[in-house]
């Protein structure tokens, strides 16, 4: 094995895919992606497609691939240097649980799948001082198996909370997801990074997914004035969980930046129960639900929200 950096991409979808695919080009980086399905064997025959942002072709032979439905992949076992998850939130547990034959002593784990309770759990497999908090803003969408589109160019921001690693001993990485163009930016308040996303997401996700609505058509109106309440609800919650937050009307303008700069954009909870599948509700709203409870909190939109998507999933 050279000493080249080794990255991990468990639960390849779309952005899993893109990380991949650009950490793949870089001369000092060794990649192995796991993935599942149609879009797993795509990658395994014609290797990875990127439009948008930059259009680009990666070969097979350029990574290493683990595709669940056929067996693990040994190459990296107990020899990677960063395990990124990149799931829907359902599959990270059983990631966190797979991601343990990959590592060592020195080995970081970043958890980019959506919502509450990540950190918690990588932090109980693997010590918080191994566990990064990070999001992604990088837009996405898959247009064939083992064919992705780049349509937004984002970041991946990286924090610190607590225990976690700091910024100085991440250089390499960050030097890594620069050279990559994956745009990294750092927060000295990890719980501030992964608590800004999620009530984003918990003020868009549920309500596009009732409505049918585009991201911008929640702009409009009494729409707008829902996804806030909802919002702010939740950051209520957060304060409690002694989370620093940018004031109330930060909060909104935040809200309202990220609607217009994805108002064509249809969300992924919309797309999940079109094709009747599981939703990410469990670790968006209905998180905020139950830690709300904790506090002697009521939550009614969020629970209202909660219940709407669990019964829309039933069917």
């Amino acid at each position: 094995m050279s000493d080249n950096m080794k990255f991990v991409i468990l639960g390849a979808g779309n952005i899993g895919t893109l990380i991949g695919a650009k950490l793949a080009q870089l001369d000092d980086s060794e990649v192995l992606i796991h993935g599942r399905g149609e879009h797993a064997a795509a990658l395994a025959v014609n290797g990875i497609s990127v439009d948008g942002v930059e259009c680009f072709h990666i070969s097979p032979d350029q990574y290493h691939l683990s595709i669940q439905d056929v067996g693990i992949n040994s190459v990296f076992d107990g020899l990677a240097d960063y395990i990124l998850i990149t799931s829907k939130a359902g599959d990270v547990e059983e990631l966190l649980k797979l991601a343990k034959r990959f590592t060592n002593n020195d080995t970081r784990i970043i958890i980019l799948s959506n919502g509450l309770g990540h950190i918690e759990l990588g932090s109980q497999e693997f010590g918080s001082h191994r566990v990064i908090p990070a999001t992604t803003t990088h837009g996405v969408w898959r247009k064939n198996p083992g064919s992705i589109e780049w349509a937004g160019l984002g970041a991946i921001n990286l924090g610190k909370d607590r225990n976690s690693p700091k910024l100085e001993q991440l250089t390499k990485l960050i030097s890594s997801f620069q050279a990559a163009n994956l745009k990294p930016t750092w927060s000295d308040n990890g719980s501030n990074l992964v608590w800004s996303k999620v009530l984003i997401n918990i003020a868009i996700n549920p309500i596009a997914a009732i409505t049918g609505q585009k991201n911008g058509e929640l702009l409009e109106g009494d729409m707008f004035e829902t996804c806030t309440e909802v919002m702010l609800e939740a950051a209520k919650v957060a304060r409690m969980e002694g989370v620093e937050l940018d004031d109330d009307s930060q909060l909104v303008d935040n809200l309202k930046l990220v609607l217009q700069n994805t108002k064509d954009n249809k969300c992924s909870m919309l797309q999940d129960v079109r094709l009747g599948k599981t939703t990410e509700i469990k670790f968006l709203n209905r998180m905020i639900v139950n830690k709300a409870e904790k506090y002697g909190l009521a939550t009614p939109l969020n629970q209202l929200l909660s219940e709407l998507i669990e019964s829309l999933s039933l069917y």
